[in-house]
């Protein structure tokens, strides 16, 4: 059976049919185009190389309601009505990346072509430029970015869809998007890490523990005061997070300005335990409720800020390069490593699914694996089962 709103039904003669709207109502009477086949599947592909302007038929003898109307809106006025539809809907961070993305990259592309006019065929030019056009990993944009780019351009395309600017919604390419190398530091350089930040004791050694154990993103650390702190229950509660983001406001003295903000979604707003000894240390060390852990003063350390001192001190440790968020990982890949059980671990973490957890954050180092499969019931040297009974366990 079609799916419902598809416009495909099965006829009483046997064959499948499926029509597409060629009008609007208000610009007068309804007109449809029919499309026949002896299966779901076959009128389904001629209706959707129909609507995507592909083979069937040639894209210039696609009718739009837009066009049906006698309206053109280029694609830069709809990016911007989806921008304003969005302004009480999303984080203002949020906000800022989507305009960015827009103009760097959408509009100087597709800025000044009717909606109504983009097909399947021009969006799998625009990705493919795009994806070879950035300056990074050797002059091309990673797969992250360009799969953020096709959601948010098939968002805009969906927003001028629903409000009759666009009569259907065109197939855009898939992107391949491959997960990146996370480093994840080893227990060598963990031990020689917090061997240094002990020694120095300072505020942002503070820092430093909290991502280490309890997987705290480099914004949240950031933003994180001493009033977050429950020294009764041994908890630190995850509110904020702090950024630098693009200041809009083109009357502004500086082109950026600093928010604290919610953290990254709503599972982000947690409250996580620390090991006792590391909370013992926190304990020694409390200062005023106002103050920010990192400074151990009023005034709050920004990220970029943190990340060079964080990369000083890597380098003061005898340690090799790492991302501050590499802290989280290695976090993540202890605990499971000493057993830690993957629906606690992800609510600490503030996922909103152990998938996420699973996925993205486990990094099982090779001692790990040898110990794994060590398990396995096998023969000695001498030809012998060690381990378990075969015979036994048939």
């Amino acid at each position: 059976m079609g799916r419902r709103g598809e416009n495909i039904r099965k006829r009483k003669d046997g064959r499948w049919e499926a029509r597409v709207v060629q009008g609007r109502p208000v610009c007068g009477k309804t007109n449809y185009k029919y499309f026949y086949g002896k299966s779901y599947q076959d009128v389904r592909k001629k209706k959707n190389a129909f609507l995507s302007g592909m083979t069937f038929p040639p894209s210039s003898a696609i009718p739009s309601l837009a066009e049906d109307c006698g309206v053109e809106t280029p694609v830069r006025d709809v990016a911007a009505q989806w921008l304003e539809s969005k302004k009480l809907m999303v984080k203002e961070s949020s906000l800022v990346c989507y305009t960015t993305m827009i103009k760097k990259h959408i509009l100087p592309e597709l800025g000044d072509i009717p909606v109504n006019m983009v097909r399947s065929a021009l969006l799998t030019e625009f990705m493919e430029k795009e994806k070879n056009s950035g300056r990074l990993r050797g002059g091309a944009l990673s797969d992250k970015t360009v799969a953020d780019m096709k959601s948010l351009l098939m968002q805009i395309l969906q927003f001028a869809k629903t409000r009759g600017m666009l009569y259907a919604l065109p197939e855009c390419p898939s992107v391949g998007r491959c997960q990146p190398d996370v480093s994840v530091l080893t227990k060598q350089e963990q031990g020689r890490l917090e061997e240094k930040v002990l020694e120095e004791d300072t505020p942002f050694s503070l820092g430093v523990l909290l991502a280490l154990y309890g997987g705290v993103r480099i914004g949240e650390v950031c933003a994180l005061q001493w009033k977050d702190f429950d020294f009764k229950n041994e908890t630190v509660t995850i509110s904020k997070t702090l950024s630098r983001i693009t200041d809009t406001d083109e009357q502004a003295d500086s082109k950026t300005k600093v928010v604290i903000g919610t953290p990254k979604t709503n599972c982000s707003l947690r409250r996580i335990p620390l090991p006792a000894p590391v909370f013992h240390y926190f304990i020694q060390r409390r200062c005023s409720d106002d103050c920010y852990v990192l400074t151990g003063t009023v005034k709050y350390m920004e990220p970029r800020v943190c990340l060079d001192r964080y990369k000083r001190l890597l380098h003061r440790s005898g340690v090799a390069d790492h991302t501050f968020h590499a802290l989280r990982h290695t976090f993540a890949t202890r605990c499971v490593e000493n057993g830690v059980d993957i629906k606690s671990l992800s609510e600490i973490m503030g996922h909103s699914d152990v998938k996420i957890t699973l996925q993205r954050y486990i990094h099982p180092s090779m001692d790990t694996k040898k110990a794994q499969v060590n398990k396995l019931p096998c023969f000695d040297t001498g030809g012998q089962i060690r381990g378990q009974d075969y015979a036994q366990i048939a």
